[in-house]
């Protein structure tokens, strides 16, 4: 008789293991297939998130400005700053497959439109405000 119940419990202790490995492998393939820019990202992986040195190049010249920003999957949130522009926030920000996009809203000047992707640990591409675009890129403080 007891070897019957040890017997029992070890295939119940069996059973639930396979099913809880099975459950994890399932949840694994799920989470590994679906498109990359919908996956969760891992703070160790998330090259935005951060605070960033911009320089926007207008006319010739050199504007710095500074970018606080928050990926929270494809989402892009955050801040900005210059001189020139004052305070502003991100508004629409996406990343996806590599590629950024987001509009800076400012209180006194112009919105601007941002977009860029990452290149050797540097954002960089293009913006457009006031009837004009032009190159900027960033980098990680």
């Amino acid at each position: 008789m007891k070897a019957k119940t040890i017997s029992i419990l070890t295939a119940l202790t069996l059973s639930t293991m396979v099913l809880t490995a099975c459950s994890a492998v399932a949840r694994h393939h799920r989470d590994f297939m679906r498109p990359e820019s919908s996956r969760p990202v891992a703070d160790d992986v998330d090259p935005i998130s951060g605070e960033w040195n911009v320089s926007f190049f207008v006319h010739e010249s050199k504007t710095p400005a500074t970018f606080t920003l928050k990926l929270e999957g494809t989402k892009i949130t955050g801040t900005a700053y210059s001189d020139h522009t004052g305070p502003g926030t991100i508004r629409d920000g996406k990343w996806d497959q590599g590629r950024l996009s987001f509009t800076l809203d400012f209180k006194k000047h112009e919105s601007i439109a941002i977009t860029g992707s990452l290149k050797d640990g540097k954002l960089l591409g293009e913006f457009t405000t006031e009837g004009f675009t032009e190159k900027w890129e960033a980098v990680k403080r």
